[in-house]
């Protein structure tokens, strides 16, 4: 039994309702967060892509393709080539991501051809073409005949199910998705072992259409990656259930929303810091030198621009050639895998050691 055919006598928790209605309080900030990050949105909007690529290959793909530590930024780069089916894989995801993020200006399609097209966009020139397909099923024989049936029919119905409720309105859409995430796990529509990688990305690109866009700003599958054996664990759970007819699709509704209410109080933080920088009166290089300066010994550009995201890369770049004109930090490597290194360190005011002693006349 799919989740959608029982969807709609199913029993939300007060947790998950009181949990969700607070999302939806937070998700009525969007705008708010759309004007604080403005000034910057395309650089936060491909760093957040490059992470959610990242993070979501190690989520999803990293036991059965390896990459390397020192390759994954490497590979963000437009000119780079993978040299294997695990890289390639990688910048397919680092594509998609982009688009999702950088690129999209028109929204998803919960139709099959959209389905198709990422499914494609995702494996090309990682699986054969074996098993860039449907899969097949229920072959039925007859003594003139011999017909197998495809999931692409299967999907294909379940699909006009789903966008028919959609329209109604009649479902809360997470939820809604949910099911829809779940079942198209269950189906194991494409004949390979990532259905899962694939119908978690729809959800979370359902998501955002949904108005989770705090998506934008900060990386979800990096958060997910550090619940990655909580999310496991209740995938498994969910799983066995619905071997046996009847998935409780309530705990991985509440471990979602956890997730995405938890984003929503980091984006605060972080919005808080953001407009901090931008009303700072002093002089932005010399903010940039001082957190330099707290930095190791051994840093590069990314890191200052994580500090900073407001600062523009001008305001930085003058900054490091200044600090190298000074003999304080010299440059190792070239390009956007360039690091610096301290030369001289700041100097620091010496602390007496011991208490002033001071004679009172005794």
């Amino acid at each position: 039994m799919k989740c959608l055919e029982r969807i709609k006598v199913n029993l939300v928790t007060h947790e998950v309702f009181n949990n969700t209605t607070n999302l939806y309080f937070e998700m009525g900030k969007n705008p708010l967060y759309e004007t604080v990050f403005q000034k910057n949105i395309e650089y936060i909007k491909n760093d957040v892509a490059n992470q959610n690529a990242e993070y979501f290959f190690k989520l999803f793909f990293s036991t059965d393709f390896k990459i390397k530590d020192n390759r994954y930024r490497t590979l963000l780069l437009d000119s780079s080539v993978a040299n294997n089916k695990a890289e390639q894989l990688y910048k397919n995801l680092i594509m998609i991501f982009r688009r999702i993020h950088v690129e999209s200006q028109e929204p998803f399609n919960l139709q099959l051809g959209e389905i198709n097209d990422l499914f494609n966009l995702m494996f090309i020139g990682v699986l054969n073409k074996e098993k860039l397909k449907y899969r097949k099923f229920g072959t039925k024989k007859g003594m003139f005949m011999s017909e197998t049936s495809s999931m692409r029919e299967e999907l294909e119905k379940y699909l006009v199910d789903i966008n028919h409720i959609i329209k109604e309105k009649s479902i809360e859409p997470i939820f809604l998705y949910l099911n829809f995430f779940i079942d198209f796990v269950n189906m194991n529509v494409f004949d390979m072992p990532y259905n899962e990688s694939l119908g978690v990305l729809i959800f979370y690109i359902l998501m955002i259409e949904n108005h989770f866009k705090a998506a934008n700003y900060l990386s979800f599958f990096q958060r997910l990656n550090i619940y990655k054996a909580d999310y496991q664990d209740i995938i498994s759970h969910i799983d066995i259930q619905s071997k046996q007819g009847l998935p409780d699709l309530m705990p991985l509704m509440n471990f979602f929303i956890n997730i995405f209410n938890g984003f929503y109080i980091e984006l605060k933080e972080v919005s808080r810091d953001y407009e901090y920088d931008e009303s700072l009166s002093i002089n932005k290089t010399d903010y940039v030198e001082n957190t330099i300066y707290k930095l190791g010994d051994v840093f590069s550009k990314e890191d200052i621009r994580e500090k900073h995201p407001s600062i523009s890369d001008s305001t930085i770049n003058r900054t490091l050639k200044r600090m190298a004109d000074d003999n304080i930090i010299r440059a190792v490597g070239v390009g956007r895998s360039a690091k610096w290194v301290k030369i001289a360190k700041k100097e620091v005011k010496q602390k007496f050691e011991g208490q002033i002693r001071m004679n009172l006349g005794e």
